[in-house]
């Protein structure tokens, strides 16, 4: 317990200078990639507090930046940590609307670009998308956790058909993420901490051009299976 509430003060601290000074830099230029840099630091910093480390394989599947969707599975906020020391400068995510709300943290991502969705309004959540969208027709790669939510249970849940619509319309490639090791370390709606080891598996791209438009749903298949296979030595079952 007393490593959560440390964590949480450094959350509070980290977040404030990292937080700040992006705000600052995207509106005097909002093509800065400040955000990025900030939250390679950020991240640092959490993780140290959460007394864990992270270890990589496949990081040359990410690339240098040019336009790509990472996917990736969702057990713990220190997902986004361990993601965030590696990912190319130009990459967004996309995130829940109520992020937004978060003092400072939601302040950095709207001014540097992040694309939220709205979970709870359809339309609202497809524009969101068309907005992601429009981050890869410019260049950018963007980042999604496909079961739009992080896990209850430690386990590994059916992924969302929208970062697959997006795929398939953006015509990018997708890299599946398989990350493991999180949930022991800081669940959901807890302050208990228990220093651990994460491991983060960039596989390799798959290539969207087989699938048809409006077949998301087997592009949304192949990659949970991709993901799953690379789980199945892990602690992570299947839900």
């Amino acid at each position: 317990m007393l490593r959560g509430i440390w964590a949480a003060l450094v959350l509070i601290v980290a977040s404030a200078l990292c937080g700040i000074p992006t705000i600052v830099a995207s509106l005097l230029n909002r093509k800065s990639d400040a955000v990025m840099h900030y939250m390679r630091l950020w991240s640092r910093m959490m993780l140290s507090a959460l007394g864990s480390r992270v270890e990589y394989e496949g990081l040359e599947h990410l690339g240098d930046g040019d336009p790509r969707i990472y996917v990736a599975n969702h057990l713990s906020n220190a997902d986004i940590w361990a993601l965030g020391q590696v990912l190319p400068l130009k990459a967004r995510f996309v995130a829940k609307q109520e992020l937004r709300m978060v003092p400072i943290v939601g302040g950095a991502m709207a001014a540097s670009g992040m694309i939220f969705v709205d979970r709870a309004n359809r339309s609202r959540a497809i524009k969101g998308l068309k907005a992601a969208a429009d981050q890869i027709r410019s260049g950018r790669p963007v980042v999604l956790f496909a079961e739009g939510t992080r896990s209850r249970d430690g386990r590994l849940h059916p992924f969302k058909k929208g970062p697959f619509h997006l795929a398939l319309a953006a015509g990018v490639p997708v890299v599946p993420v398989a990350i493991s090791g999180s949930w022991g370390i800081l669940r959901p709606r807890s302050l208990v901490v228990t220093p651990g080891v994460v491991r983060v598996q960039c596989l390799d791209p798959v290539d969207v051009s087989p699938w048809q438009p409006d077949d998301a749903r087997g592009l949304t298949e192949h990659v949970y299976d991709l993901v799953r296979e690379a789980l199945a030595d892990t602690e992570v079952e299947t839900a």
